[in-house]
């Protein structure tokens, strides 16, 4: 859905005419509402990485806050690929990263492999916050 389906909708609906910034407004509460927002995922990342490592225990995991609790990076490989990475794909190891520019800004990096189909192969994610030189 994109804030334009927003107008659309009610216009066709309601007969009301809104700015494309309040539909792009009402979108994000919307999202926020249903998903949550991007605080609350960071806060719920150590329980994720305790789950994580218990129902998978080949699965590597590394949490780093600073001295205030304040999140640092969140590295994470899954056991399976892991497996895969070692019986399955060529043993050369590409990383790629993107700077993430929208309200959290970071980066976040990708380890991949070929597996033996020639196929990208993910082997592990880390993301960093950009915001601090200890990342």
């Amino acid at each position: 859905m994109h804030p334009k389906d927003i107008i659309t909708d009610m216009k066709t609906m309601y007969g009301i005419q809104i700015l494309y910034s309040k539909a792009h407004l009402a979108l994000h509460y919307a999202l926020s509402l249903t998903y949550g927002t991007h605080e609350e995922s960071f806060q719920i990342l150590p329980s994720f990485e305790y789950v994580l490592e218990q129902q998978y225990p080949s699965t590597i995991t590394d949490l780093q806050c600073d001295e205030n609790g304040k999140f640092l990076y969140f590295s994470m490989s899954l056991g399976a690929s892991l497996r895969g990475f070692w019986r399955c794909t060529r043993l050369v190891i590409a990383v790629d990263g993107t700077h993430l520019n929208g309200i959290i800004r970071g980066t976040m990096f990708v380890a991949t492999a070929q597996d033996m189909n020639e196929k990208v192969y993910p082997i592990a994610f880390r993301y960093d916050d950009s915001e601090n030189n200890l990342s």
